[in-house]
């Protein structure tokens, strides 16, 4: 009976433990540092936020300095943005996640591909892209979401083909 018991208690107290959060003084002193601008605010933070903070406070301290680095300079950069362009980034990262899991990763190799292109290579297509009538663009879009596989390699090879820079 008495075993029982302890294990109600315990079941019932977990929700009310997990729901304390993380106090701000058992941080890191290398977290709390990284999260000062929170410090203020700490205790007024949701237990689930003040978590998610301090989990991403240790993932950071544990990232190689070169990708500290390569992440500041990506977070300049966005910084640099005008609030435009960078709305618009916004709601187009919202469209990506709204899509099933198939589309995004097509997306993303789709992507990779064109990341591993040369930079002329890369320079030239982007500069063509650019060039297109956004009627010329709606078109190949169509043309590339109707065609299957195989002959979607082949539209984009003639691209490509069709667009190579000089040499």
């Amino acid at each position: 009976m008495t075993r029982r018991l302890i294990v109600l208690l315990v079941l019932l107290a977990a929700p009310l433990v997990h729901a304390a959060g993380t106090d701000w003084n058992s941080l890191p002193a290398e977290s709390r540092e990284l999260l000062q601008s929170f410090q203020e605010q700490w205790t007024h933070l949701p237990p689930e936020r003040q978590d998610a903070l301090a989990r991403r406070a240790e993932n950071w301290r544990n990232l190689p300095s070169e990708q500290q680095e390569e992440i500041r300079q990506r977070y300049q950069r966005w910084q640099q943005l005008p609030p435009e362009k960078r709305q618009l980034l916004l709601q187009k990262y919202e469209q990506f996640r709204q899509l099933p899991p198939a589309e995004q990763a097509s997306l993303k190799r789709r992507w990779q591909w064109f990341r591993n292109l040369p930079p002329e290579e890369r320079e030239a297509l982007r500069a063509r892209w650019e060039a297109l009538t956004p009627e010329e663009r709606q078109s190949l879009k169509q043309r590339l979401r109707e065609a299957s596989p195989r002959e979607r390699r082949q539209l984009r090879r003639d691209f490509l083909q069709r667009h190579r820079p000089a040499r």
